[in-house]
């Protein structure tokens, strides 16, 4: 279950399979459908970072378009 937290800091890439997991030792672990992404430090990671290494994975390792609905 994504919280309100993974919701305001992931933006609209929380609907696109990105979760967030804190490991409780000051490290903020950035997944995507279950796989690790990157980590961050949790007291300098940034609602623009996190949505930025989001769109940087699509991209990279899914040749995504940057669109985040499908057209129809």
């Amino acid at each position: 279950m994504t919280t309100e937290a993974e919701r305001r800091g992931l933006g609209s890439f929380a609907g696109l399979g990105f979760t967030l997991d804190y490991d409780g030792d000051e490290t903020l672990r950035l997944l995507h459908k279950g796989e690790f992404v990157a980590r961050f430090s949790q007291r300098g990671a940034t609602a623009e970072s996190l949505q930025e290494e989001c769109a940087r994975h699509l991209v990279i390792d899914h040749s995504w378009d940057g669109a985040l609905w499908r057209a129809g």
